[in-house]
């Protein structure tokens, strides 16, 4: 472009002299003169006045169809308008001529590919800053939501479940069990099934754009059908704190339960966890955590030997998540925990390794998990096996899926479901799973097998 504007210039040097400034009243008399002309759309050019250089330029080109000076001169002040029309006529004007050298032509078609690229540029940057102004002004809609709403988002859940238990009882595959240094018939159910109802109320307080905290507050009712070591009455509490930054996600809870078994001592169970979430690519995850917790048990005359389950444990959680695609992922976990016990024999080392694979669909979520986990107990219980250490493995394969009952209604064409309609079953959520536990022990009890099939409903208002 340079040694087009170079060779332009000099062409125009070599047509005329420097005059004294001409004016329009001079033009009028002498339209044809070319020199004078020319000195005229020259000291309009430099007062910027470029619609009388144009006009000036059309109308010699009219007079000298043949002379390429003008033409070139036409195109280049054309180009610096913005003069699209126009430039692509001359353009096509020259390319077409039989008095323009082919290497002025080379160069003339150079200037049509850049004014192409500009064209581009100029369209691309022009759509960025529509972008970025819709975006800014989402932005400030909602700053302005924000400023003018509530931070405290309220709740309540109301939640059913159902489960049924081939072997709720855990009775070892043989049927018996290790007492002391004898072995013995083990008793109690085996196929029940487990109802529990469960209310909570809770609040999510949103901090600021990336952090907020939730509260909540539940209690939770279970009956069974046939037994009834499971029934029980239970209270909880937590408070969740989450921080979204740019490339983690982190994540604590502490959380109080109180589980009054009905036929048994209360537990009470205390625990705090931080996660984090660390987004090497869009598609590959880090996940690190640890944990502290304390279960107490309520020892009382019916039951003096609780005490000595009451533990107190620390662990940590390691693990790679990897998308497949944002639809579908595969995720591997290793965790580690000790457990202390006031009894030494409740006490013991917990390895589990975990791997999931989960697939979005219209309907729901699916979730495939497999782990196993190795407990090594740190003295053996005399009150069961003797001398005997204990050791403890279980294997457990779930099967789970689900979702929100909109999106089973909306995944069907052939019954349109109304917006009001819609939005009500968004707040219902549903979950099945069904679930595998293959345990192996040093003691005859450990050994044994249960499967398990879960349907649960929970609906959520807020308020």
């Amino acid at each position: 472009m340079k040694t087009f504007y170079f060779i332009l210039i000099l062409s125009l040097a070599l047509i005329g002299k420097s005059f004294s400034e001409i004016t329009y009243l001079e033009i009028l008399k002498n339209p044809t003169d070319l020199r004078l002309n020319l000195q005229y759309a020259k000291e309009q050019e430099k007062k910027a006045e470029y619609k009388s250089v144009i006009a000036t330029l059309e109308r010699l080109t009219n007079l000298y169809p043949k002379n390429v000076d003008l033409k070139l001169y036409l195109l280049s002040i054309s180009i610096k308008t913005d003069s699209t029309e126009k430039t692509l006529n001359l353009i096509q004007e020259i390319q077409t001529s039989d008095q323009i050298s082919d290497d002025v032509k080379k160069q003339v078609a150079q200037v049509f590919d850049d004014m192409n690229k500009k064209k581009i540029d100029k369209d691309a940057i022009a759509k960025k800053k529509k972008r970025e102004d819709a975006q800014l002004a989402a932005n400030q809609t909602q700053q302005t939501e924000a400023e003018t709403k509530s931070p405290w988002t309220w709740y309540t859940e109301v939640g059913y479940t159902n489960m049924l238990n081939s072997n709720i009882s855990s009775i070892s595959e043989s049927g018996s069990k290790n007492v002391g240094n004898t072995i013995q018939d083990m008793s109690g159910v085996q196929g029940d099934d487990v109802t529990t109802l469960r209310n909570t109320y809770g609040a999510i307080y949103q901090i600021n754009s990336s952090s907020n905290l939730s509260l909540s507050a539940g209690h939770t009712t279970s009956e069974q059908n046939r037994a009834t070591s499971d029934e029980n009455d239970t209270q909880s509490l937590s408070a969740t704190y989450s921080k979204f930054l740019k490339r983690n996600t982190i994540t604590s809870t502490f959380s109080f339960t109180d589980a009054n078994t009905r036929r048994a001592a209360d537990t009470f169970t205390k625990s705090l966890t931080l996660d984090n979430r660390f987004a090497l690519t869009d598609k590959n995850k880090i996940l690190t955590g640890i944990n502290i917790g304390r279960t107490q048990g309520d020892q009382n005359s019916k039951n003096l030997t609780k005490r000595e389950s009451n533990t107190w444990k620390q662990g940590f959680v390691i693990g790679h998540e990897y998308f497949l695609t944002p639809q579908h992922n595969v995720k591997l976990k290793y965790a580690f925990t000790d457990t202390h016990a006031i009894a030494n024999y409740n006490a013991f080392e917990d390895q589990t390794v975990t791997a999931s694979y989960g697939k979005n669909f219209k309907i729901g979520n699916l979730g495939l998990t497999y782990s196993i986990s190795d407990k090594d107990y740190f003295m053996p219980d005399t009150t069961l096996a003797g001398p005997m250490g204990r050791q403890d493995d279980v294997k457990t394969k779930t099967i789970s899926f689900g979702g929100n009952l909109n999106q089973v209604f909306s995944a069907q064409k052939l019954i349109p479901i109304p917006k009001n309609i819609g939005q009500f079953l968004n707040s219902i959520n549903f979950s099945t799973s069904w679930s595998e536990t293959q345990s192996e022990g040093t003691h005859l009890q450990q050994n044994f097998k249960k499967e398990s099939f879960t349907f649960g409903l929970t609906k959520r208002m807020y308020f």
